[in-house]
């Protein structure tokens, strides 16, 4: 199977999503099962108007965050291949649970075509009970694994374009092995990762630009630049000038790709630097929910934290600081999330205080 999250070009909100997925108005497609999740509404398609006026109430708790709560997923069979709808649920059941969102509420439909039966699972990202945003990071690979272990779970095919044993005719993600050298090192995000996050809105900015300039200004958006370095073109972050090839984010984005579309690279008269964002690279844990843990914001907001990295700072701390603990307890959850398997034990340190010398207690 092939798990990818996507939207539809004219479905936007919850409603519009969920009219998609139970309409099947493709060419050739028509609604086979659907199902609603941890929705108090109901479970089946008489109940799905009542299911989106709850969705969009507890859509409406979250005032905070300014993403899109709307969480898109396909999940594609191989040709001929049609699991029974006990499977499919258990498929979307752990789908969601190795996102991290098992409690959400979502929207189920398979369709059926002439090709691949597929399966397309709507989640809001909003937690029902404490509305709270979560927002899977990471979620190509949790993704990929997921499948992986749904596959041997139930006997079905493995489908060709997404396990690590490509024809050498398809594209693969591309990665940056300095990059995640470096985040196995700090646990903290890279410039890369943070490219390859918002890598479908990098993209959609390309798509919609017609010139240098309006792509540039595009890419100011997300606090970035695009310019040229070497044979290729490089992504430039704004704020700390780290760099990462455009190529490895996406080959779209490639240097001749890129000039085919806009002609030869120009230089701007005019900089995009101080242009309000939408979003930016900056310091974060590379497990989300701990960017307002306690232990990360004495980490950031103090001076001894400036030289020091987020795994340096909890092994030297977990030994003697609680909320240090329960960071890194949180962290190697995450860990065992994204890569399936339990992370090293780690090695923390018992410091205890000492009595100055020359004083006396």
């Amino acid at each position: 199977m092939i798990a990818k999250k996507t939207g539809p070009k004219r479905a936007r909100g919850a409603t519009a999503l969920a009219k998609y997925i139970a309409a099947a108005k493709e060419k050739g497609e028509k609604l086979e099962d659907f199902w609603l999740s941890n929705c108090k509404a109901g479970k089946d398609l008489d109940d799905l108007d009542l299911a989106l006026a709850e969705i969009r109430a507890t859509q409406g708790r979250n005032q905070r965050s300014k993403s899109d709560p709307n969480y898109h997923l396909v999940v594609s069979f191989a040709e001929g291949e049609k699991p029974g709808i006990d499977v499919l649920k258990d498929i979307e059941s752990e789908f969601a649970k190795a996102l991290g969102v098992e409690d959400h509420q979502r929207v189920v439909g398979t369709h059926t075509n002439t090709e691949n039966f597929h399966m397309h699972i709507q989640i809001n990202l909003v937690h029902p009970e404490d509305f709270k945003m979560r927002t899977p990071y990471r979620d190509f690979q949790i993704l990929q694994s997921t499948a992986a272990m749904l596959e041997k779970k139930h006997g079905l095919e493995v489908v060709q374009g997404r396990d690590k044993g490509q024809d050498k005719g398809q594209q693969k993600d591309r990665d940056n092995p300095k990059a995640r050298d470096k985040e196995a090192h700090t646990w903290e995000q890279s410039f890369s990762s943070f490219l390859k996050e918002h890598k479908e809105a990098i993209l959609a900015v390309h798509r919609r630009s017609d010139t240098w300039e309006t792509f540039q200004e595009g890419l100011a958006l997300y606090g970035v630049e695009i310019r040229p370095r070497g044979a290729g073109m490089v992504f430039r972050d704004l704020n700390s000038g780290k760099m990462e090839k455009a190529s490895t984010v996406d080959r779209e984005l490639s240097k001749k790709n890129l000039e085919q579309k806009y002609g030869p690279y120009q230089k701007l008269d005019r900089t995009f630097e101080g242009k309000k964002t939408k979003t930016k690279y900056r310091r974060k844990p590379l497990d989300p929910r701990l960017a307002k843990h306690p232990a990360w914001k004495r980490l950031t907001q103090g001076s001894g934290g400036r030289g020091r990295s987020w795994r340096r700072f909890l092994e030297m701390q977990a030994g003697v600081d609680p909320e240090a603990r329960e960071a890194l307890e949180l962290q190697r959850a995450f860990f065992q999330i994204v890569s399936g398997k339990t992370p090293q034990k780690l090695k923390t340190r018992q410091i205890k205080s000492r009595k100055s010398k020359g004083m006396s207690r």
